[in-house]
């Protein structure tokens, strides 16, 4: 059975990108930027697009804060993440900003399959207005 909640890292589309996109790079902000970049010349945001831009954001956000990147961090997870404190996110951050409000919008697959979800929707779109105001962009 397959991840999936309202969560950044409860979809298997997400747990992918991170394992198979950042973690083994060796300056993920390479593969953030091309994220943010590609989700704001858009003119549709796809769902692979969307997740990449959330997931992203989210370790952007955790390297600012120290904080775990979801509640039971896998080992190898906390390692890469604390990693991340000693890079510069400073240029990335309007970028970010921008693109989780995007993958929030209406022309957005995430968005308008989470919107077809009464019980979940406000949750998870309050949670990325939440992490695209992380980034003041």
């Amino acid at each position: 059975m397959g991840a999936w909640g309202a969560g950044v890292f409860e979809d298997d589309t997400a747990l992918d990108f991170i394992e198979e996109a950042l973690i083994p790079h060796p300056d993920p902000r390479s593969v953030m930027r091309q994220a943010f970049e590609a989700v704001l010349d858009a003119d549709y945001v796809d769902y692979m697009a969307g997740h990449a831009v959330l997931v992203s954001a989210a370790a952007m956000r955790a390297a600012q804060t120290g904080q775990p990147l979801e509640e039971d961090e896998q080992k190898e997870w906390t390692e890469w993440r604390k990693g991340l404190a000693d890079l510069d996110f400073t240029q990335l951050a309007p970028l970010a900003a921008k693109a989780c409000r995007r993958v929030g919008s209406e022309r957005s697959e995430l968005g308008e399959l989470w919107s077809e979800n009464d019980e979940l929707f406000p949750e998870w779109k309050s949670g990325v207005e939440a992490l695209a105001a992380t980034f003041r962009g």
